[in-house]
Formats: structure tokens, sequence, C-alpha cells
């Protein structure tokens, strides 16, 4: 069985309960403009955005591992109802 869900990313915090991070993510994009704003050496900048890209790919793949836990929660269920 497949079921295709359309849904928006706020309706998705809803639905599990996690907060709205807007303004937090407002404030950090006004800072990190600032920043940019006030950098003149490129390295440096370079360096932090590598550090954000990391950190990026390090939380989808933490996000991913957890919908194959639910994934595997959901399929288990499944496997008992029918033994």
């Amino acid at each position: 069985m497949k079921i295709e869900v359309d849904i928006t990313p706020a309706e998705v915090r809803q639905l599990f309960g996690l907060p709205d991070t807007t303004a937090a993510q407002e404030f950090m994009a006004e800072r990190f403009r600032q920043f940019v704003a006030q950098q003149g050496d490129q390295e440096t900048l370079g360096r932090m955005m590598t550090a954000m890209f990391e950190g990026g790919r390090q939380s989808i793949e933490a996000y991913q591992e957890f919908l194959r836990g639910l994934g595997g929660l959901a399929s288990g269920r499944e496997e008992r109802r029918e033994g």
C-alpha cells in the first residue's frame, strides 16, 4: 500500500507538534546578511558556508533516519496484525 500526502512544511510542523521557528529563521537570516555585508575576508565566509552546509546535510540525514524509523514501526504493526 502506498499513501501520498500533499502537505506544507507548516502543516507537517503542526502535525508533529513541532514549534514554528519562522521568527528564529528570520532573525538568523538577518544576522547572516549583516555578517556577509561586514565580512571582507572571503576565506572566512567560505569556511562558514562549508560548516553550515555540512550541518544541514547532517540534519537532513537525521530526519531521514527518523522517517525510516517511523516507517519501520508502521510496517511492524502491519506484520503483527497479519500474523
